[in-house]
Formats: structure tokens, sequence, C-alpha cells
């Protein structure tokens, strides 16, 4: 009895080691279905580029007219103020802007470091005319202030800082702007007065203006050699200013100065070497 009672013990243990034993050591095929997918590689920015561009801009342009000299005249103050506040005191404007660019990328890690040249034209001008007015207390004829601005082109050299994810290039950029600025003013005698021929003071000037800018983009790989991006820049050229003498006196003189910013918002398409 004894012996047989063992023996069922002894069986009993053993089929519960063979039940609970060790698991099976799975396969390599499936450790590699369990396993994190890796992450995708940083795209190969390294290398020269060039391409085009087409965008739109928004000109903001501050404009004044102080009148010196023997305008100063405590008799004349109330008049000469009217004649300023009748002279635009900004000529904001919009337009388009196309060019091409040319530039170069070095890749470290999933770093990008680039240096970028970009020169477009620009379609963006705008002119303000007072109309006649007369509400002077001193000055009997009735004037006419006319204004205008104009730029052509605008370029940038900048270093670029972006950071790879994937087939995408988000980038921060800031570096030199050089642009063109043309500005003119005159006040006159309004046709109607009693001497309407001679200008009382008026000028223009031409000035190709060194500022800076900072902004940033989007860029994204189509293919191994094509990508495209939408960029915005923030451009100040600071301010374009003349004086001009009067008439009838160069006595009574004036000064103008209009000061230059624009937002660029741009989309481009460019090819890598």
């Amino acid at each position: 009895m004894k012996k047989t009672t063992l023996a069922v013990i002894i069986s009993v243990a053993v089929s519960a080691l063979m039940y609970a034993g060790p698991e099976p050591i799975p396969s390599g095929k499936e450790m590699k279905e369990v396993a994190p997918a890796p992450a995708p590689a940083c795209f190969n920015w390294t290398g020269f580029y060039v391409g085009g561009f087409g965008g739109y801009k928004f000109a903001s342009v501050k404009t004044s007219l102080d009148l010196t000299g023997a305008w100063e005249n405590p008799i004349l103050e109330g008049d000469v103020s009217k004649m300023e506040e009748h002279a635009p005191d900004n000529l904001d404007t919009s337009g388009g802007e196309a060019g091409g660019l040319i530039g170069y990328n070095y890749q470290l890690n999933c770093w990008v470091f680039g240096l970028e040249a970009d020169g477009g034209y620009l379609w963006l001008r705008n002119s303000d005319d007072s109309g006649t007015f007369d509400d002077f207390v001193h000055l009997g004829e009735p004037k006419s202030i006319q204004t205008a601005f104009r730029t052509h082109y605008l370029f940038t050299v900048a270093p670029r800082l972006g950071y790879a994810l994937g087939r995408w290039l988000p980038y921060v950029t800031g570096g030199l702007a050089v642009g063109d600025l043309d500005f003119e003013q005159r006040l006159h005698n309004a046709p109607g007065g009693q001497t309407p021929g001679p200008y009382r003071t008026a000028g223009e000037i031409d000035d190709t203006r060194v500022g800076w800018m900072v902004g940033g983009g989007l860029q994204y790989a189509i293919t191994d050699h094509w990508s495209i991006r939408g960029q915005y820049q923030f451009i100040d050229l600071g301010c374009a200013d003349f004086s001009s003498p009067g008439d009838p006196g160069p006595d009574f003189s004036s000064h103008h100065e209009a000061c230059l910013r624009e937002h660029n918002a741009s989309f481009a398409i460019m090819y890598k070497f």
C-alpha cells in the first residue's frame, strides 16, 4: 500500500513539472514580428541646389514731410502744420515677386547647415495725391501734394539652420538684404490759383538700401533631387531721405523720408545636384 501511494505521488509530481515547464524560446521570425520598427532615416540634404520662386509681398512704407527753414516762421506755424498733415503718412502696398535662388547644404546627422542667395523682381509701387487744399490763415494760394514710391528688386544672402525629419526639413534663416527704394514728393501751388506755376518744394531719391532679414520655412523632398518649399521673411531696408530747396527761395526748404519694411511669403521649387 505504501509503495502504491508513493508511486502515485511521484507520478503526479512529474506530470506537474512537465506541464509547468519553461516556455519555449520564440524563433527569430517571431522576435522580428514583435520588435518595434526603427525610426525613419534622415533624407540626405547635402549638396548644391538651384531653384525658382514666386511670392506675395506686403510693403509697409512709412513716409513723412517736414517743412523747415523759413517755413518755421511762427506766423506760418498753423498753415505749415496743415500742409504737413495733408501729406500721406504711409504708402503701404502689396504685389508679387518672381526670382531665382542658389545655395549649398551640409548635413551632420539630421542637422542641416546651409547658405543661400536669392534675387527677385518686385511689383511694388504706390502713389498719393492730396488734391487741392486751401484751409490757410496766411497762405492764400491753394496747394497740392503728390507722393510716390517704387521698389524693383530684392537680394538676400543668409545662412540656414534646419533639422531633417524624414523627407521634411523645417528651418530658420536670417542675414543680409539689399533692395532699392525710389521715393519722390512735391508740394506746389495748385492749378487755378493766382500763381500756379512754380513748385514750392520738390525732390526725389532713388537709393540702394542695405538692410537685414529674418524668417523660416518648410521644405519637402519629392525625390532625391527635386524638392518644394514654403517660406516667410521679414525684411527691413531702413529709411531713405532727402532735403529739397523751396520756391520762392532756398530758405523755404523741406525734408522728405520713406522707410521700407516687407513681409514676404513665397513658394519655391528646387533641384539638388
